[in-house]
């Protein structure tokens, strides 16, 4: 961002409560809850939206989800799969919590791999941590 007589600021040197209102949310962190294991092929895992702040985003926004081609992803109670469902590559969106529950199945004794990242539909969006789910 460039000051009026032409010097830079660095973004990441604002503090997030410098951000206000509508502005905070438009800026998403990625969060990756803990894995769930439901039976030895089938593993839960709940992405969460947070502001810059640290705090749950109250907001569906549209997510592109991946992973090893090993396994497959759906969308468990939390969210919506808009494509993909069911393949290891997935454009979902979150609930209005901004939540989005992952159901990663995998036959293979390996760890998968799960990353987020943005679509057209999202905001800015840090999608630079992904999880790992072990099928181990």
């Amino acid at each position: 961002m460039s000051r009026l007589d032409g010097s830079f600021i660095k973004v990441a040197s604002i503090p997030a409560d410098r951000f206000q209102g509508e502005l905070l949310g438009k800026f998403v962190v990625v969060s990756w809850g803990e894995q769930v294991v439901v039976d030895p092929t089938t593993s839960n895992i709940t992405l969460q939206l947070l502001d810059l702040a640290g705090d749950p985003l109250e907001a569906a926004h549209v997510l592109r989800v991946t992973c090893d081609d090993q396994a497959d992803l759906t969308v468990g109670v939390a969210g919506t799969a808009l494509a993909g469902d069911g393949t290891e590559d997935l454009i979902a969106q979150t609930d209005a919590a901004g939540a989005l529950e992952l159901v990663v199945t995998c036959a293979a004794a390996v760890v998968i791999s799960v990353l987020a990242g943005p679509t057209q539909a999202s905001p800015m969006l840090d999608c630079s941590t992904g999880a790992e789910v072990s099928f181990v």
